[in-house]
């Protein structure tokens, strides 16, 4: 008889999560587990908690239940600073800088929660999306959306999370460049929101659809 194989724990675990927003029950019982490589895209109409859920597993918003563990380990056992670095949100639109982005990468790279990736990365990886060199001094408010989007990408991949957690990351791209991202994504660990149905079906290992 050939003995059977050990269970593998998740990477990420998330179990009976309640998540309140504006003072109603947006999400309910939600479960979910992610595996080292796996895509899950989350889809659904506006409105019905995508974002929500992902700044959630990010522990930048509370839930009112539930429970969220990263290699077995709760976000209070690895601390709030770490989970962070290692479950990393995107927003589908950047906040502005009061600066510029290399000057927010330098930033970013001097916490001490993230000081293990090289800085340089971030360069290498903006570069392969189309991203002129210079843009990386340029005011911030002078950068278009989809620059702004690949910057604010390029400097959270660099940073090697285990997790990145993505809200439409390529919206603003023209089809290159989001040839180029998804290619580059592909390898990564991801929970991935869109609202294109066609991304959905190239990204996806699993779905996961709310509302």
């Amino acid at each position: 008889m050939t003995p059977s194989m050990p269970e593998t724990s998740p990477l990420l675990r998330a179990e009976g999560l309640a998540i309140n927003v504006g003072g109603r029950r947006l999400l309910s019982d939600l479960s979910l587990t992610l595996a080292p490589t796996d895509h899950l895209v989350v889809v659904g109409p506006s409105g019905v908690g995508k974002s929500s859920l992902l700044r959630v597993l990010a522990t930048l918003d509370p839930f009112a239940a539930g429970e969220l563990r990263l290699n077995g380990r709760t976000p209070a056992e690895h601390g709030i600073p770490q989970w962070r670095r290692q479950v990393t949100y995107v927003a589908s639109t950047p906040p502005p800088l009061p600066s510029t982005a290399r000057d927010w990468l330098t930033a970013i790279a001097a916490l001490s929660a993230q000081r293990s990736a090289p800085v340089g990365d971030a360069f290498a990886l903006a570069s392969d999306w189309g991203v002129a060199p210079e843009l990386w001094d340029q005011p911030w408010s002078r950068l278009s959306g989809g620059e702004r989007q690949r910057l604010a990408l390029a400097v959270a991949v660099s940073r090697r999370p285990l997790v990145l957690l993505l809200d439409e990351p390529t919206a603003n791209l023209d089809p290159v460049s989001v040839e180029r991202v998804e290619a580059t994504l592909s390898q990564r660990t991801c929970v991935w929101v869109t609202h294109d149905p066609r991304q959905a079906d190239r990204v996806a290992s699993r779905h996961l659809e709310l509302g």
